[in-house]
């Protein structure tokens, strides 16, 4: 499990504000405390969680990025002052 690197995860929620994957988190802990669950369905659904956060903290990133280029003088985009 430390390999996922649920505690990174956990943070870059936190980070980009990924209000409905902590959400999302805290139900798969929720029902490890209520219920008796096999341990390979846990590491599937704490995979999967690990994986969303890495898309949307991807996706995220790109978009700013994007965002940044956008909006860049004109002698950044044209080599020369405008």
């Amino acid at each position: 499990m430390d390999s996922m690197q649920i505690t990174n995860r956990i943070d870059q929620c936190i980070c980009f504000e990924l209000d409905d994957l902590l959400s999302q988190f805290d139900a798969i802990m929720d029902s490890l405390m209520q219920t008796d669950v096999q341990r390979h369905t846990v590491r599937e659904a704490l995979t999967e969680w690990c994986e969303l956060v890495a898309d949307h903290v991807k996706f995220t990133v790109e978009q700013s990025q994007e965002f940044t280029e956008l909006h860049l003088p004109g002698e950044d985009i044209f080599g020369t002052e405008v």
